[in-house]
């Protein structure tokens, strides 16, 4: 018997998953009264798209056309066969003469959902904001009418709350995830009759011009029976399975990366680097991060927090200063040594006097202060970018392409969109961000994308289906910064998303465990100039042996064994279990203040009748017990404070 909380779907949902299929997209095809799961407002009036001329092309492709006005709308449909879950993006083209009517309020999701009964419960997580409580896991019960809204701030898409969400109504429910890059809104209602679910973007007022198109966020629904962590569960699994990259073919080993700041010279750059494999440490990635370009006075004792770094985005090309033969000796070097190489860019912001403001101010949107928005919205423009940055990437050897994005780009939008075309800059720019990242990557196989914006702030389905997220918060930015609020990131994030990186910037057990993710980020010595011993080489290489050891479970399902809190009094505990591989590990982490020596877990997704070996990777001890035993729960025990335990079971 295996313990419930897997993430394995069950008969019933797949074919709950697909009943709900076949009656909100094929079945408005023969039947104008059945209702699509989208909707929209075409010229004053709510649109009935069932009522329209109606086609399929193939199974999961539906086309819905207005023929006095010439308003096609495709929905590209996926129904999986492996998962209980159906996934769509809309696109909207105009193949009349003319421009239609105006379209408003476009939802690509709007649902009733007579399914979820009274006092439903909506559970989401909070966004990035450069915060301990960033990634917090939220909840809401609807106990009577009401509606609660929830949603990116100022055009990015995880700034404010990820945007995904998991409806709960008793032993069953819902889990929902948008992939939009910008602008989001889920409005969720009870109604007096049910509740109803609507998402999309927020603003959206516009026409479109003969043969003109464009494309909606995307949508996916998953069916869950039981508990609210197993439809996470099988969230996680089918993200890994369907929205993970996979550079040269195979799944993404999420990376792990010494991080140093860019102003530093070549030499010491590639001193550092040597420092790791003379120490054979098992360091995969070394990552440059912002300072390395420009044409600004280089400074020895440069910083984040000191330095001309923002100042000279836009101007993409090798400060000659500390790198006078460009950044191709240093990828050289670490191609030689083995390790990949991430290099920080920031192509969306352009500040004032850089080179784009000067030669190229027609592709720009702006400025806002001292920034202006690179518009990827523009074909010439976002092509001549590519074109730049893939010459970077070639020339230097860069194998992780870091894309940071640190303003609000809603505001520019808002400003260049016309009464008639409300929303169009956001669309076009979506859209062109994705053609951007999709070209890098047909371009360079084998390339990483390590998305960044001010730390989380843009995590969403299709972001995480090219790229990962790296430096997840910009709250480990500032040296010193609290683990646990490192331990709260992974707590609220895992549930949604399988890959991310924590960070460490101290040798320190706790800290480094508290950061234990699949990608790790090293940062102890990122303002240094020279390759200093920061860490002692055999703590080191210990700690990162165990997270090579525990990285593939990472992958799996992912449980809290306690409630989630930042209480610098209590414990943190959680588990990855890959049931394909029968194993898991459980990091337990005894907090600075707190008075409390052991607590009792219980493992999840154990086959009770199976025997486990469980391990202390810190003590080599090896303990067997059944999976009944385990799920009952058993005594975890730390009797220092901030002290932690890594165990590792397997099938005996």
């Amino acid at each position: 018997m295996i313990t419930m909380w897997s993430g394995t779907p069950t008969r019933q949902e797949m074919d709950a998953a697909r009943e709900w299929f076949e009656s909100h997209f094929v079945q408005p095809l023969q039947d104008t009264e059945a209702a699509l799961p989208f909707s929209l407002t075409y010229g004053g009036e709510s649109a009935c798209p069932q009522t329209w001329q109606c086609r399929s092309d193939g199974d999961q492709t539906f086309v819905f056309t207005d023929q006095q006005t010439g308003l096609r709308v495709r929905a590209d449909v996926m129904c999986f066969d492996d998962f209980p879950a159906v996934e769509w993006v809309l696109h909207l083209e105009n193949t009349g003469d003319t421009d239609t009517p105006i379209i408003a309020d476009l939802q690509p999701l709007d649902l009733a959902c007579p399914h979820l009964g009274p006092n439903t419960v909506l559970h989401w997580s909070k966004g990035s904001d450069c915060d301990i409580e960033d990634f917090a896991p939220q909840q809401a019960t609807f106990y009577n009418q009401w509606t609660r809204a929830i949603g990116s701030a100022l055009g990015r898409s995880s700034h404010q709350a990820l945007p995904f969400f998991n409806l709960e109504s008793g032993d069953h429910g819902m889990v929902g995830a948008i992939g939009w890059s910008g602008s989001w809104q889920a409005e969720f209602t009870r109604e007096q009759e049910g509740f109803r679910v609507r998402a999309g973007m927020p603003r959206t007022h516009l026409c479109l011009h003969p043969q003109e198109s464009i494309r909606t966020p995307r949508i996916l629904l998953l069916f869950w029976q039981g508990e609210p962590l197993h439809g996470h569960n099988m969230l996680r699994r089918l993200i890994v399975h369907h929205h993970t990259p996979r550079p040269g073919g195979q799944l993404l080993q999420a990376p792990v990366c010494n991080a140093v700041w860019g102003e530093n010279t070549a030499a010491q750059q590639i001193a550092k680097a040597r420092w790791w494999v003379d120490s054979e440490l098992p360091l995969e990635y070394f990552w440059i991060d912002a300072g390395w370009y420009g044409d600004g006075a280089f400074r020895e004792d440069s910083t984040v927090f000191n330095s001309e770094w923002a100042g000279h985005v836009g101007n993409w090309w090798p400060n000659r200063g500390p790198y006078p033969e460009g950044l191709a000796p240093v990828g050289n070097a670490l191609r030689e040594m083995g390790l990949g190489f991430v290099l920080w860019f920031e192509p969306e912001r352009v500040r004032e006097g850089t080179y784009f403001t000067r030669e190229h101010p027609e592709w720009l949107l702006g400025p806002i202060g001292p920034n202006y928005l690179f518009n990827l919205g523009l074909p010439d423009a976002r092509a001549a970018l590519t074109e730049l940055v893939s010459g970077i990437i070639t020339e230097a050897g860069v194998t992780c392409y870091r894309q940071d994005f640190n303003t609000d780009p809603a505001p520019f939008w808002n400003a260049a969109d016309a009464p008639d075309r409300v929303g169009m800059g956001e669309i076009r720019h979506i859209e062109g961000l994705y053609a951007m990242w999709d070209e890098l990557l047909e371009r360079h196989p084998g390339l990483v994308i390590d998305n960044c914006s001010s730390g989380g702030r843009r995590i969403d389905l299709e972001t995480v289906s090219r790229s990962i997220p790296l430096w997840r918060s910009d709250y480990q930015c500032f040296p010193g910064f609290d683990p646990v609020g490192m331990q709260g990131q992974t707590q609220g994030l895992s549930r949604w998303v399988p890959l991310s990186a924590g960070a460490c910037d101290r040798p320190d057990t706790y800290a480094f465990r508290s950061a234990l993710s699949p990608g790790m980020v090293i940062t102890t010595n990122i303002f240094e100039r020279d390759p200093v011993e920061f860490a002692p080489p055999d703590w080191l290489r210990r700690m990162m042996e165990q997270h090579q050891r525990v990285r593939p479970l990472m992958y799996g399902d992912f449980y809290p064994l306690l409630p989630y809190s930042l209480d610098n009094e209590g414990w943190a505990a959680w588990q990855w279990h890959r049931p394909d591989l029968g194993e898991g590990c459980v990091v337990a982490i005894r907090r600075p203040q707190s008075a409390i020596a052991g607590i009792e877990a219980a493992v999840r997704g154990l086959d009770e009748a199976v025997a486990y070996e469980v391990e202390d990777l810190d003590s080599g001890r090896v303990e067997t017990a059944q999976g009944a035993e385990l799920a009952a729960g058993f005594t975890i025990r730390i009797d220092e404070r901030s002290g932690t335990r890594l165990l590792v079971y397997r099938e005996a």
